[in-house]
């Protein structure tokens, strides 16, 4: 039998040797010192070595300490709900900073409020969860995320209550890898999703702060619900301990 680099052209064998000697580009480590709690500095080779854009897979664009894990997470979705109102707390602590390359997003359904219990790799296909967090990384399942079909509107507002009507215009979905198989990045590293920019950091403090932002999340179905973050640090045995969110959300009436 002929070995490998005989059937390998001569003109082609040059190109074949660099891609060889590139292989291991892609490891990166964080950097807790530029923004603690974000994504790690995306090198340009990484980007460069970004699969063709004929049969893309998303997921394999993201940065290390984002890609799919086949594993659930270990964090909890706890609820309470008064009124319309329904508050909760999501551990998306992943480990700590220094091991969210080796722990999953936590997935969770608004309608029920409780943890879907999904890896990664399970959520890529699944329709029963509707946002999914990791550190600072938020994502909805629609999109480059997930085929669950949900989009996503800002709305500019400092409280809940303030929203009591879906926008009309303005829902995207996640949308981080371009055509070409590029990844579109936050300023922190994270992956570019329908959230946006959502947290404004404190340089002196070094503290994520959400931004006064209402998100209304369409579901396929035209069902919607609002949903605000009201800290990153909601973690009542550490109040330092970043990741571990919370929030409140409500339903609103349906398309």
């Amino acid at each position: 039998m002929a070995s490998f680099s005989s059937l390998v052209p001569a003109r082609l064998a040059p190109a074949l040797a660099l891609l060889v000697a590139c292989g291991d580009v892609n490891k990166e480590s964080p950097d807790a010192a530029v923004l603690p709690d974000a994504a790690v500095t995306i090198d340009a080779a990484v980007l460069a070595d970004a699969p063709p854009a004929e049969g893309c897979d998303p997921a394999t664009v993201l940065p290390t300490n984002y890609r799919p894990i086949p594993m659930m997470s270990a964090g909890a979705v706890t609820v309470t709900t008064t009124a319309e109102v329904t508050s909760g707390s999501i551990d998306a602590t992943a480990g700590g900073l220094a091991a969210s390359a080796e722990n999953p997003y936590i997935y969770v359904n608004l309608a029920t409020g409780a943890k879907a219990a999904l890896t990664d790799l399970e959520a890529r296909t699944s329709t029963t969860w509707d946002i999914a967090l990791k550190r600072s990384s938020l994502r909805i399942n629609g999109g480059d995320s997930g085929a669950g079909g949900r989009t996503l509107a800002i709305v500019a507002a400092g409280s809940l209550a303030e929203v009591t009507a879906a926008p009309a215009t303005g829902y995207i979905a996640d949308d981080f890898a371009t055509a070409d198989c590029t990844l579109e990045t936050l300023p922190g590293g994270e992956p570019k999703t329908a959230f946006g920019e959502w947290y404004g950091y404190d340089e002196v403090t070094h503290a994520l702060m959400p931004k006064p932002e209402v998100y209304v999340i369409e579901r396929g179905d035209g069902r919607r619900t609002a949903f605000r973050l009201l800290t990153y640090y909601g973690d009542p045995a550490s109040s330092m301990r970043g990741a571990f969110y919370r929030a409140e959300w409500k339903q609103l009436p349906a398309r």
